[in-house]
């Protein structure tokens, strides 16, 4: 577990599916990324941010981006967005990945996320397109500075296998 002021991250659980939920409104009316955001807690690569042990957000790290840690989603309840959640899930993904290499990606269209991402310390990396129709993908990158296979040994699911099959997005 990982914290900040009243902030706290650790690796989610099925019972918190109901409230990373209700921090993602886009799941709450897609069934499909609801049943995505359960294959990611599943997989251990769901990580809960927790005030007073109510989740108000979270972020999705992988190594699924050419070997190298990705961040899939990261999302923050409508009602803590502006006040550092963003951030602390980023920084705290940082610490988790095992690569010197850490990207994350939103469409051009979102320029919430690439403020926050800007904030965060992550550049322009390139750019994708025909994913979703004339909104681009942009991919953005951080250096990892002390990237290892145990990041944080108290959190399970964090260490990095290489032989896993790797796409793009």
């Amino acid at each position: 577990m990982f914290s900040r002021d009243n902030l706290m991250l650790r690796q989610a659980c099925e019972s918190d599916l109901p409230g990373l939920l209700v921090c993602d409104t886009y799941a709450q009316a897609h069934l499909a990324r609801a049943h995505e955001l359960l294959l990611w807690v599943q997989q251990q690569s769901c990580y809960v941010a927790l005030s007073l042990n109510e989740p108000v957000g979270f972020v999705i790290l992988q190594y699924t981006f050419f070997s190298n840690g990705f961040i899939p989603l990261v999302c923050v309840a409508e009602s803590r967005q502006r006040q550092g959640v963003g951030e602390f899930l980023l920084m705290q993904a940082e610490q988790l990945c095992t690569t010197p290499k850490l990207f994350t990606s939103t469409n051009a269209s979102n320029l919430r996320a690439q403020r926050l991402f800007a904030r965060a310390g992550f550049v322009p990396s390139g750019i994708i397109e025909n994913l979703d129709e004339a909104d681009p993908e942009l991919i953005y990158f951080k250096a990892v500075l002390q990237a290892s296979a145990t990041a944080n040994p108290s959190v399970k699911g964090t260490t990095h296998n290489p032989d896993a099959p790797h796409i793009g997005r």
